[in-house]
Parts: C-alpha cells; sequence; structure tokens
C-alpha cells in the first residue's frame, strides 16, 4: 500500500485495531452463520473482496487510510472462520492449546520475515510507522488473527468469557505498556501487541454477543462493535504518512 494510505501508529491506530478486533470476532461469526456459507464456504469471496481492495488502493491518490482498515477488517473476518473451523467441532477439532502454540511459532517467524525488511530503519521510525504492508505483513496479520481466535476461545472455555474478556484486558494493556515504553524491539513488540489484541478481541467479542446480562444477541452486537469502529476512525481524524511510496 501507498504510505498516505496506511495510519501511523498512536492511540487512534491502537484503538481502532482493538475495536477491529472485536467487531472482526462478531462479523466473522455473523458471516459465516447468516450468509448460508458455512465457515470455509465464505472464504473465497473475502479473498476476491480483499483483492478487490487492495486492487483499487493502488489507483487512488487522495490521502486516507480507509483501504488499510477495509483489509484489516476483511482479513480478521476471515481469520475468525478459519480458526472456529481449524479448532471446532463443525470443523478440524484441533485442540487449542496445541494449536494456538502452533501459531503462535507461525507468528514468530513470520514476524522476524517481516522484520528483515525493516532492519535499516531507525527504531524510533517504526514505532510510528506500520511495517510495510506487503505479502509478509498481510500473511502475519492473517495469522495473528487466527491464532488470537483460537487463544481467546482457549481462555473462554477455561476461565469463562467474561473472566477472560477481563483477564485478557489487563494483559492487553500491559503490552501498550511494553511498547510504549520501548521495553522490546519496535517490530517483535508491535506483533506482540497485534497477537493480544486479537486475543482479547475474540473473548470482548463473544461476551458481547453471547452475555446473558445484556442480552445483545450477534446481530446488534456486530451492529454495535462495527459503529463503534466506525466512529473512531471518522471522528478521530489523523493525518497518514506522508511518503507516497507503496509498501
Amino acid at each position: 500500500m501507498k504510505r498516505y494510505h496506511v495510519p501511523t501508529i498512536d492511540g487512534r491506530y491502537w484503538t481502532a485495531i482493538t475495536l477491529a478486533s472485536i467487531f472482526g470476532t462478531n462479523l466473522g461469526d455473523f458471516y459465516a452463520h447468516e450468509s448460508g456459507l458455512g465457515l470455509i464456504g465464505g472464504l473465497p469471496i473475502l479473498v476476491m473482496v480483499f483483492a478487490g481492495v487492495y486492487l483499487l488502493e493502488r489507483f487512488d491518490r487522495l490521502h486516507h487510510d480507509a483501504y488499510y482498515w477495509l483489509c484489516i477488517i476483511i482479513m480478521r473476518t476471515g481469520a475468525t472462520n478459519i480458526a472456529d473451523y481449524l479448532a471446532g467441532r463443525r470443523g478440524l477439532g484441533i485442540d487449542r492449546l496445541s494449536l494456538s502454540i502452533g501459531l503462535g511459532l507461525a507468528l514468530t517467524l513470520l514476524a522476524w520475515w517481516s522484520a528483515r525488511a525493516a532492519r535499516k530503519l531507525h527504531e524510533r521510525a517504526v514505532r510510528k510507522s506500520v511495517p510495510e504492508t506487503d505479502v509478509r505483513y498481510w500473511l502475519a496479520m492473517l495469522t495473528a488473527g487466527v491464532f488470537g481466535t483460537v487463544l481467546g476461545d482457549f481462555f473462554e472455555k477455561l476461565i469463562g468469557p467474561g473472566m477472560a474478556a477481563v483477564t485478557l484486558t489487563v494483559i492487553f494493556a500491559a503490552t501498550l505498556l511494553i511498547y510504549g515504553r520501548g521495553i522490546l524491539g519496535a517490530l517483535c513488540a508491535y506483533w506482540l501487541v497485534i497477537g493480544v489484541a486479537r486475543t482479547t478481541g475474540t473473548a470482548i467479542g463473544d461476551w458481547l454477543a453471547e452475555s446473558k446480562i445484556l442480552k445483545l444477541g450477534l446481530p446488534l452486537s456486530t451492529m454495535l462493535t462495527g459503529l463503534a469502529f466506525v466512529t473512531v476512525l471518522v471522528l478521530w481524524r489523523n493525518r497518514p504518512q506522508a511518503d507516497a511510496a507503496t509498501v
């Protein structure tokens, strides 16, 4: 993607990533259930939509980050369905803990692969800039989404949806602190936060849709989390990165 279509990393970015994780969890479930296509049948459509958005982005010279966030939501939706197929009873039924470990290792390798392209960048610049949005980046983002869904579901089964949402929110806040303090390398910390955000978003999204206290249900929860996501992006406006180079 062109640099002026990619957001900078700041409070708005992490808020939107968090809401995208929650919204994508609900949207993935809603899409699989309501479309009639199931967990896997709808994936080719998501791939085509993603490719269409990515192609359209190449011809747009306006400065905004809408394409990036559309791609994030499409990929998060697909990741939810892939994860549910791999670990769910309607799919392969792979043990969630074992699958989480395997996906965590895969994400680590993809993050390392992605980091190779950014070794010449200054550490401070990397912390303010999304890594290059090439094939490596999107593969890592997809893996993070599948990983977060599986691990989030594992925590829900282990300690309950409500407790999982609270516990993972605290862990997510800690990873953001680690990122902000520069305790780890920029790219390492970036993918750590992304992975935890996806895990936390899964727990929160499922709790919102299934809570007997709120009684929202999946359709209303999907609508509300989507509205929150769009509202943050529209009202909290930052200038995209100015460099016109594609990444």
